[in-house]
């Protein structure tokens, strides 16, 4: 898995704003990718987060929680059985150039989306994750905490150059992430988490 032990000068120390941030975009492997990935946006409640797609990934701020609860249910309305799909997500919380713009959270704990989607129980999914902590001298602590909590959640976390591979459940991912965001948000004054996730993929199919 691999860190960055301290960011740019502009991002030394804590940010003055508690907004979790996600940056994500969806690729279909199908020619109607245009429809996939439209679909599964205009079935979102996005009622609690701030929202902006444009044409390279869609932009969710606000708590944490609403924030998970959009992007899970972006991943898995976009899901169909037999087609291959890649989705990149960046989390991001605590940057001193952060602001309290363009962000919701003024709003109550209940997940719109989840109540009304399933959570993915029966979704096999392979992933990469990096994650990052700043501004910390004990950032290899942070991380090898990360790791541990993939166990936890029977993600099976492999070492690889740069990243950790994790497979299982789009429910046990999303979850892992929510707990991963949660201890970084506790124990961190700026981090970033960035995960790969795969659906269907032939070259699973071929490896097996």
């Amino acid at each position: 898995m691999s860190n960055l032990s301290s960011c740019s000068s502009a991002c030394g120390t804590q940010g003055a704003v508690d907004v979790t941030g996600c940056r994500f975009s969806l690729y279909p492997m199908t020619d109607q990718f245009v429809e996939v990935i439209v679909s599964a946006i205009h079935k979102l409640n996005t009622e609690k987060v701030w929202a902006q797609t444009d044409h390279l990934s869609t932009l969710y701020r606000g708590k944490q929680l609403h924030v998970i609860d959009c992007v899970r249910a972006a991943f898995i309305y976009a899901y169909q059985p037999n087609l291959h799909m890649v989705s990149e997500l960046t989390f991001s919380r605590g940057c001193p150039g952060d602001v309290d713009a363009d962000s919701f959270l003024n709003t109550d704990d209940i997940a719109n989306n989840l109540i009304t989607i399933p959570q993915g129980k029966n979704i096999p999914v392979s992933a990469k994750i990096s994650f990052y902590a700043f501004g910390v001298d004990s950032y290899m602590s942070h991380i090898q905490h990360v790791v541990e909590l993939a166990h936890k959640y029977q993600l099976s976390p492999q070492k690889a150059h740069y990243v950790t591979m994790i497979n299982g459940s789009a429910s046990q991912i999303f979850a892992y992430f929510d707990e991963v965001l949660a201890y970084a948000r506790q124990h961190l004054p700026h981090y970033v988490l960035e995960a790969t996730l795969s659906v269907n993929s032939p070259s699973k199919v071929m490896e097996n």
